[in-house]
C-alpha cells in the first residue's frame, strides 16, 4: 500500500465525492466509477466507490479503489454516456 500511496499523483489526491473516472484495465477494457465517500482520513488514498460499470458488469458494484489506480475524471455528462453505451 505505501509503494501505491508514493505513485499518486496530486491530481489524483484531489479527487473526492461526487467525482466521476475512468480507469483503465490491464484486461483491455475500462472501469467506470463515481466516488461515494472521501478517503477516511488525510494521507489515505484508498476511497469508496460505486457504479463501477464495465462491459463486463454493466449494472455497476460498489467497493474500495486506490486512486493511484484512477486514469482520469470524467464531468457527470460524460460518465452518464459512457453508463448508457454499456
Amino acid at each position: 500500500m505505501q509503494a501505491a500511496d508514493e505513485n499518486t499523483q496530486e491530481w489524483q489526491k484531489a479527487i473526492k465525492k461526487g467525482d466521476c473516472f475512468w480507469q483503465d484495465t490491464e484486461y483491455g477494457f475500462q472501469i467506470y466509477g463515481e466516488v461515494l465517500k472521501n478517503a477516511p482520513r488525510a494521507n489515505t488514498y484508498t476511497i469508496t466507490v460505486s457504479a463501477n460499470a464495465t462491459l463486463k458488469l454493466a449494472e455497476g458494484e460498489i467497493g474500495d479503489v486506490h486512486l493511484s489506480v484512477i486514469s482520469g475524471l470524467l464531468t457527470r455528462e460524460e460518465f452518464e454516456e459512457k453508463i448508457q453505451a454499456l
